[in-house]
């Protein structure tokens, strides 16, 4: 009879020295995890007296077996060589098992040859490009103390309320470990503490701080996309660097810097998450500490919010459904709340606006997917069908922020919040909507439209958020393309019906509101060039249809007056953007020449927001026209 298998001996060193296998000091925190700027945790071993009953089990209808295999920070799905070998069920009993007993508890002399043959390792990688340090004066580009201050405490009222990515508390620990040490803390913290600078920038109540951050905030997300971006992409497969890309892709629609090609980033950043393991619930990976259990749930939601967003800009798929993914939802409790003491569920007395999304999720990946598919275009009933369910969620949503305490801090989540669910009712039915002077079936998908449009341009009375609006692109400009198009498509289509002067002047009394609303578009238009917008289509093509409306309500020719809007419009584009080419020409004094060199690769992206205009006849403003845009959107 062989001799049973020795027990392994409990492990007294850290996670992360265990990860990297160095020496740990046992120290809290120990000298490996300080010198590193890593956060420092050790396992709790089991309390046998406080363990539950046998037959007692966690009531989780995600309380799944795990499948593949944890390893450091990834997870291998069974089809990995790496599930073979360490698989619990059936363990590899081969010569390799052997040799890793003896490389887990090796001799001294062997050890101590590992452990040096591991230092030069690392000494080797730290001389690759994917481990190379971000420019060593980058963290001198921060602005003064004060509006540090303010632009993180704008963050943790503004995004952090909706898409819960960051650790509050260890934000701030971050945040003054910089401020003690500004040239001595890692990359990954720095990186970080830029980019939420970065999201926060618009936010800021001075102009000339929103003015200053603007200009940095593109160079930031450059050094930010080149860390990120590294060869070597294991370097990055850590919570911290899911962090860090959701960040990034973030900054990059606040700032217009490629905001229409964040899908494709997206997908990238999903593929990482589901490496790590975040697409099934701690609990099955192991993990039962409320704190990194809890936040991994936050990420991946996160994580999930973006890609459908994303994907929703592109009109692409999500390229991920509700059966690919395991995870519990949230919880409730608070970043001050979340350590081992904390029990499990929830402990705050409302809802959270991540939770809302959430619980939303799985209709709006449905939709996103339906309205993408590469086959035959689906049946009315069947787009009937997924917008009522989609307009059970956002009415359960919005029920549920009526419920909850809206305080003046709270707004800009409660907006934003608003925003994301929102705009997937009136992508479905827009096609649709665009359609119903030539068929009454779709007078539906037209109210629907309608409401949500009125909806989204009301955000524009949220003074906080309207920062964003007039800075943001991608989804942040839901306004001037689908909002516009459907306020202006039916304005047009009752003055196009209404030829008589009575008439007119009955549907001017009733359309009033609507006609507030477009030239308040029109207006938005204008002021997000004032914002940095650079193409001037947007809001040429919207003056000129303003001057259209406005002729037909006055009983005069709608050419003149469109031809007559185009030339002040263009006189009013060419002046904003002189003024914008001064100011910006002297920001380059601004000692910023450390990043100059490479960031002309990111300028192509910034000319795409209004691309779906290129080939509108400008010269035929008629209804045609309208039906042209909408053509390009279907």
């Amino acid at each position: 009879m062989s001799e049973p298998r020795k027990r392994r001996r409990p492990a007294y060193s850290c996670l992360e020295c265990r990860r990297r296998k160095v020496r740990c000091d046992r120290n809290q925190p120990c000298a490996q995890c300080t010198a590193h700027g890593a956060s420092c945790v050790f396992d709790q071993p089991p309390n046998r007296a406080d363990s539950p009953p046998a037959q007692e089990k966690p009531q989780n209808d995600s309380n799944v077996p795990i499948h593949g295999t944890v390893s450091k920070t990834r997870v291998f799905g069974p089809g990995h060589w790496m599930s073979t070998v360490l698989s619990k069920d059936e363990p590899y009993r081969g010569p390799l098992a052997a040799c890793q007993e003896i490389y887990e508890e090796p001799p001294e002399d062997l050890a101590r040859t590992v452990a040096q043959c591991k230092q030069l390792a690392r000494d080797i990688k730290n001389q690759r490009p994917s481990r190379s340090c971000l420019p060593a004066d980058l963290h001198r580009s921060v602005p003064d103390r004060p509006v540090l201050d303010e632009l993180l405490h704008r963050y943790t009222l503004s995004f952090e309320s909706s898409y819960r990515i960051l650790h509050v508390p260890s934000l701030h620990d971050d945040y003054q470990a910089f401020i003690d040490h500004p040239d001595g803390v890692c990359s990954a913290i720095l990186v970080q503490l830029l980019l939420v600078l970065a999201v926060a920038g618009p936010l800021h109540d001075d102009p000339e701080v929103r003015r200053d951050m603007a200009t940095k905030a593109r160079f930031w997300i450059h050094w930010a996309q080149t860390w990120l971006s590294a060869p070597l992409e294991k370097d990055r497969l850590t919570i911290q660097g899911l962090q860090i890309h959701c960040l990034l892709l973030l900054a990059r629609q606040v700032h217009r810097v490629g905001a229409d090609l964040v899908w494709i980033s997206a997908g990238s950043l999903v593929r990482m998450a589901m490496q790590m393991g975040l697409h099934q619930d701690p609990s099955n990976l192991g993990e039962h500490r409320m704190r990194p259990a809890e936040l991994r749930r936050r990420l991946w939601y996160t994580i999930l919010e973006m890609n459908v967003q994303a994907a929703l800009d592109a009109g692409m798929a999500p390229m991920i459904s509700e059966s690919d993914y395991n995870t519990q939802l949230p919880s409730n409790v608070d970043d001050d709340q979340l350590d081992e003491s904390t029990p499990s569920g929830d402990t705050s007395s409302e809802p959270s606006f991540q939770g809302l999304l959430a619980r939303s999720l799985p209709r709006r990946l449905e939709s996103v997917r339906f309205m993408n598919r590469l086959q035959e275009e689906p049946s009315y009933d069947q787009v009937l069908r997924l917008g009522h369910e989609l307009d059970d969620v956002c009415r359960d949503a919005a029920t549920a922020m009526e419920q909850m305490v809206i305080s003046t801090d709270r707004q800009f989540a409660a907006s934003h919040c608003i925003h994301l669910l929102r705009r997937f009712p009136l992508c479905l039915h827009l096609s649709y909507a665009a359609r119903v002077s030539q068929n009454p079936l779709y007078s539906y998908s037209h109210k629907v439209c309608l409401d949500a449009t009125v909806d989204l341009v009301s955000l524009l009375d949220d003074e906080l958020y309207h920062r964003l609006l007039l800075s943001g692109g991608g989804m942040f400009r839901d306004i001037i393309t689908r909002g516009a198009l459907c306020i202006f498509m039916e304005l047009g289509t009752h003055l196009e019906a209404d030829s008589l002067n009575f008439a007119r002047k009955r549907t001017r009394a009733r359309q009033e509101p609507l006609l507030r609303d477009a030239r308040r578009i029109v207006q938005y238009a204008r002021d997000r060039m004032l914002h940095g917008e650079t193409n001037i289509k947007g809001y040429l093509f919207l003056s000129m249809a303003m001057a259209h409306i406005e002729a037909l309500l006055d009983g005069k020719p709608p050419r003149e007056a469109a031809v007559a809007a185009a030339h002040q419009s263009l006189e009013t584009c060419h002046s904003i953007l002189h003024t914008v080419a001064d100011e910006t020409e002297t920001s380059q004094q601004m000692g910023l020449e450390l990043w100059s060199q490479g960031i002309e690769s990111t300028q192509g992206v910034l000319e795409t927001d209004f691309d779906f205009l290129e080939h509108l006849n400008l010269d035929r403003l008629g209804w045609t026209g309208w039906a042209e845009w909408t053509g390009t959107l279907e």
